[in-house]
């Protein structure tokens, strides 16, 4: 379980379609670490506002300090699946009935980055 410090830290995170290569994406999250035990649950309760009840998170098997099988906030316990070969910038997010994919920016980009992506489309800090 995160601890507080980390609980009160919001996901950066955008729900604007984005190009990645040529596939067109649902948007973009910019985790500040690779510690998805850390990060998983920052960004739970956005994708759960936004587009519903989150059921499954599917994220590639690399480039992550940590890998939870399981996610829990806000009461609610999320199932995490790790895939070889799925690109690292890239997470499958099933909610609400559908499946959407978020770009997933490389860890540790500086806020500069996030505040300059379309500010008026974006949650987080």
């Amino acid at each position: 379980m995160a601890s507080p410090r980390h609980q009160s830290v919001t996901a950066r995170v955008r729900f604007d379609p984005v190009w990645f290569h040529h596939n067109l994406l649902d948007g973009s999250w910019w985790p500040a670490s690779t510690d998805l035990v850390v990060e998983l649950p920052r960004l739970l309760p956005i994708l759960n506002e936004t587009h519903g009840p989150v059921t499954r998170l599917l994220l590639s098997a690399v480039g992550w300090t940590t890998r939870p099988h399981q996610i829990s906030a806000d009461g609610q316990t999320v199932s995490v699946g790790y895939l070889a070969d799925q690109s690292p910038a890239m997470m499958t997010v099933l909610a609400g009935g559908r499946t959407f994919i978020l770009h997933v920016v490389p860890a540790g980009r500086p806020d500069e980055d996030f505040a300059e992506a379309a500010p008026s489309q974006r949650t987080g800090r």
